[in-house]
This record gives C-alpha cells, structure tokens and sequence, in this order.
C-alpha cells in the first residue's frame, strides 16, 4: 500500500506548517506504520487501553484516526476527544466479518464536524481510495472476545438497574466473577466498574442534553440510586458538573 494513497504526496508539501499532525489513538503497527513512512506528517500515538480517560490536547491535530480494537469495548471517549477537538476530522476503524468466509476485513466511518477544518474532504476522499484493509496477524480475534461482547451488550441492556454488578453480568454469561475480573482488567486492560460508570454517564449526557428531565431524574434512570454520587461521577469523568452541562445550549451531544 502506497503512502501516497493516504496522504498528501511529498512534493505538495512545501513548508513544514502544511505537514499533517495526525494522532493515531490505539492504532495497530501496521497503520502507524503507513502513517510514520509518510515524509509529510507528524505523528502522535495514543495508547488508551480502552479506558476511556480523557484524551490530553498535544497541540493542533488535523487528523484523528482511532484503530479498530481487539475487543468490542464501548468507546465512551470519542465524545471527549470531540470535545478537545471540536473540528477535526476523525475515522473510526472497525472490523467486520466477511460473509460465509472465517474471515474479517477493517473498514472505516468518519465523523466530520459541522466546522470546517483544512482539506477535511480531501484527505477523506484519500483514504476512502484505500479502505477496506485487510487486517494485521495481531489483531485477529481474541479467545475472550465473544464473552467482552456480551459484558458490552448487558451493560447497554441493563445500566438502569442500580443493582446491575460484576457478580450479576458473570452469573448471566455464565462465567465466575474472577474469571470475567481477569479478562476485562488483564486482557481488555478496563474494569467492570469503569465501563458501567462510562455507559451510564454517555447516557446521562443525552438525556441531560434533552432538557426534558433534572439532574435527580436523570440520576435515576441511568442507574445512580444516590444522585449526589452521580453528581461527583459526572463531573470526575466530563469536567464539569450535570448541571453545567445540562444548561449548554447545544442540539448535539459528543
């Protein structure tokens, strides 16, 4: 696969203020590696370990590419880096089967801002030129990765029970709770709580966005039975307070 297809060719790139800085977040090597072959751009590399933690600005981004994951773990913290980079466009690889072959291939979705933001469309139509990608040796399927997606699915399901724990999700699996505590925290490199926690607070932020319930009605139907917890949750994991974020004037949420 040619850099050029992905990037501007060398000989567009006059100074270095044109180069591309491109933040490649949990990107396999093989497309760090297109992407570091490449004389004209920059590169930042982000290991989230799916955990979600707020992704720290590193100065102007004009390219955001987000590798497709082992395991099928939620990311909550796209809607962050959204935040920290409001206008930059962003692609989301993922993998998908191949019908009636055992087989996956990686394919890409964009996300582009309302904003404009330099030669957004034509670096998307560029790297359209060369999706889909076959996938890397090391990014095939894991072992565990079947059960992830059920803990995924039961947390989407269930997040409004308060009572919604890691001893309920392995009970219904079936699995021991030890067993699920070791794939998610020592394969996933996330905890059962985090994920429940981020579930929850990317739903309450869209019903906060509604403007159709308070904070306490929105504590509750997302699973806090103490709405001061959630209040403390909230602001730990967005930066700012339920009732901030309720009162923004914005039709859209990240």
């Amino acid at each position: 696969m040619a850099n050029e297809d992905v990037l501007p060719n060398e000989e567009q790139v006059v100074n270095p203020e044109e180069q591309l800085h491109i933040m490649a977040i949990d990107c396999c090597e093989h497309i760090t590696e297109i992407i570091r072959n490449s004389k004209c751009a920059r590169l930042t590399t982000v290991d989230s370990r799916g955990n979600g933690d707020m992704i720290n600005r590193h100065g102007a981004i004009d390219f955001i590419v987000i590798g497709a994951p082992n395991y099928p773990v939620r990311r909550p913290f796209i809607s962050q880096i959204r935040e920290a980079y409001t206008d930059v466009p962003i692609l989301i690889l993922r993998r998908v089967a191949v019908k009636g072959r055992e087989e996956e291939i990686i394919r890409g979705e964009f996300v582009l801002s309302d904003q404009s933001h330099k030669n957004d469309l034509e670096l998307v139509n560029s790297v359209r030129k060369v999706l889909p990608l076959k996938p890397c040796e090391h990014t095939h399927k894991e072992y565990n990765f079947d059960t992830v997606r059920n803990v995924m699915r039961i947390i989407a399901d269930n997040y409004s029970d308060p009572a919604l724990d890691l001893e309920k999700v392995a009970k219904s699996l079936p699995i021991s709770p030890a067993q699920l505590s070791h794939i998610l925290n020592q394969e996933v490199g996330v905890s059962f709580r985090h994920l429940l926690r981020h579930t929850r607070i990317e739903e309450a932020k869209r019903l906060l966005a509604s403007h159709r319930y308070s904070v306490k009605e929105v504590a509750v139907k997302v699973g806090f039975a103490d709405s001061h917890y959630f209040s403390r949750t909230f602001k730990e994991l967005t930066g700012q307070s339920a009732s901030e974020y309720r009162s923004r004037d914005t039709t859209l949420t990240g």
